[in-house]
């Protein structure tokens, strides 16, 4: 079967949907299906069995690593001339919108929200805007088979909001390249500053404004004998390094594949502040290293690691209570094990085989 992918977000980009639909295409593709992924250029136009048609693109000016894609009326209406035997659209930008918008109703189409686009837009362009974005990707699901919520956190906002065919779909974890083996006293020397006996702090993701790590910064301050690490980068970069200066904080930038790994299987625990993610691919990916978690209540991530087994919760934006927990996790490396062990079991109920046949029965069966 032919199968489209659309995207605003894929490689060379680094975030959770784009890792998601590199998944997504090579694993249907290993199942036979023609796969192509529509998404935003510059980049590639093959990957691994599957190709890549990428359209025009600006970066976006509040967020220049974002490329916004700039559908070609024409070129679209050439890629759609024969419609495929389903699609997958995973964001509610503009590759997304003009896909569902050409597709719905010729194609089994299937709609994956992967980011809550009405809080980024209230973020960073206005609050009066956030409801138009939810209209949005309100006509998405009822143009959709399904709309696959990646909690059920997200699942209960959306069916609140007026959306429709509503269905959990998690995400996967690469156990092969996430695993506490990759620990590396190299890369934990680098991540400590040298002081590789203290507690290593972790976070990975964007360093930008909805990822609150600002919230961080009482904390750190608030933390004697820890060492911290942010890996990844972002607009926030330059003023959270002015903000944590003098303080024993290491920033990596970006970090990918077997270095990322090291970085997460070397540290102690994992930080995560964020209130706005949908799933937080990150927490699996430092549960399946090994790591016990610190993350906000009420949040999706929450419901991936459950509070005191696996993961200490704390409320938004309360910098005291992520101190408070840093101390707990720093100074009882018993404690740290067994929460360890924990999560590295529950991160293995994440499969993407079992998430990658799901998708292809919701096309194969759904119908048009």
């Amino acid at each position: 079967m032919e199968i489209l992918i659309a995207t605003d977000s894929f490689a060379p980009k680094i975030d959770g949907v784009a890792d998601t639909a590199a998944v997504l295409a090579e694993g249907l593709s290993r199942r036979g299906h023609s796969v192509s992924v529509l998404a935003p250029g510059p980049g590639a136009s093959l990957g691994t069995g599957y190709r890549v048609e990428r359209m025009h693109s600006l970066p976006f000016p509040l967020y220049p690593e974002v490329r916004v894609g700039i559908p070609d009326p024409f070129r679209m209406s050439r890629l759609f001339r024969q419609p495929p035997g389903g699609a997958i659209v995973l964001t509610s930008g503009p590759v997304g919108v003009s896909t569902v918008a050409a597709m719905a109703g010729a194609v089994s189409l299937v709609n994956i929200y992967t980011t809550d686009m009405p809080g980024y837009v209230s973020t960073y362009l206005s609050p009066a805007l956030a409801g138009a974005m939810t209209s949005l990707t309100r006509w998405m699901s009822r143009r959709s088979v399904a709309t696959l919520c990646p909690t059920s956190h997200v699942q209960r906002a959306l069916a609140a909001s007026g959306h429709e065919r509503l269905e959990v779909w998690g995400r996967g974890v690469d156990s092969h390249l996430f695993n506490p083996a990759r620990r590396d006293e190299r890369w934990r020397s680098l991540l400590t500053g040298g002081e590789t006996t203290m507690p290593l702090a972790l976070y990975v993701g964007r360093l930008a404004e909805e990822k609150r790590l600002l919230d961080l910064a009482d904390a750190v301050r608030g933390s004697s004998g820890v060492r911290f690490a942010l890996v990844g980068d972002g607009p926030q970069r330059k003023l959270l390094e002015r903000e944590f200066t003098d303080s024993p904080v290491v920033f990596t930038g970006y970090l990918r594949g077997a270095s990322l790994a090291a970085a997460y299987a070397s540290a102690d625990f994992f930080i995560f502040p964020s209130d706005s993610d949908t799933f937080g691919q990150v927490v699996i990916q430092a549960m399946a290293s090994g790591l016990p978690v610190i993350v906000t209540s009420d949040s999706a991530p929450a419901e991936l690691a459950p509070d005191g087994s696996t993961a200490i919760h704390v409320p938004a934006r309360h910098p005291e209570a992520v101190t408070n927990a840093i101390q707990m996790l720093a100074g009882d490396a018993q404690r740290r094990r067994v929460m360890a062990a924990n999560a590295l079991a529950r991160s293995r109920r994440h499969s993407w085989e079992a998430l990658v046949t799901r998708i292809e029965d919701l096309i194969e069966t759904r119908g048009r």
